[in-house]
């Protein structure tokens, strides 16, 4: 991980860092090398509060690090922000049930990401992620989630309304 950031970094490619099982053993100096330069930085709030223990840095140094921090806070939703950008909150849609977090915070990133190679907002990637990380929590194991394209864009709606499945609407199911 931490070559593929250094690489990134000396070429000016773009990065996305998601140190999430490896923050544990990881030390200050290591998590610095990971994410700093990082176009995104994705943390779960436990995972921020390490990284700022480990590395001494605050909360701002952090976020001043790179270009986008996006923190998931479990129920309570995930949150974007950068350097002079607006900050974005999301919530989760409604589940159906808690069956296993396993995979939660993967399914969240893969989801996040592929809004971004949609091209859509910040705030609908955010909401693509927590919609799927939805989808995981109420089964069991992290890849084993069905759902057809109008069940995914009618929950959604009901999440997000009208205008926000609307734009997802024209992503699901259909090659990039």
């Amino acid at each position: 991980m931490l070559h593929h950031s250094e690489v990134c970094r000396s070429e000016g490619i773009a990065f996305a860092a998601d140190p999430s099982q490896q923050m544990a053993r990881m030390n200050g100096d290591e998590i610095k090398l990971l994410i700093d330069g990082a176009t995104y930085l994705f943390l779960n709030e436990y995972e921020l509060a390490l990284a700022m223990q480990k590395t001494g840095w605050s909360d701002a140094q952090i976020l001043s690090r790179v270009k986008y921090r996006v923190v998931t806070h479990g129920s309570n939703g995930a949150v974007v922000e950068g350097i002079g950008t607006d900050v974005i909150k999301v919530g989760v849609p409604k589940e159906k049930a808690k069956i296993d977090p396993t995979g939660v915070g993967d399914s969240f990133r893969s989801g996040f990401i592929a809004g971004l190679a949609w091209g859509l907002s910040h705030e609908r990637c955010a909401q693509l992620g927590s919609m799927i990380a939805t989808y995981v929590i109420e089964t069991l194991g992290t890849q084993e989630y069905r759902f057809t394209n109008e069940e995914f864009v009618a929950r959604f709606k009901e999440a997000y309304g009208d205008s926000a499945a609307a734009e997802i609407a024209a992503h699901i199911g259909k090659p990039n």
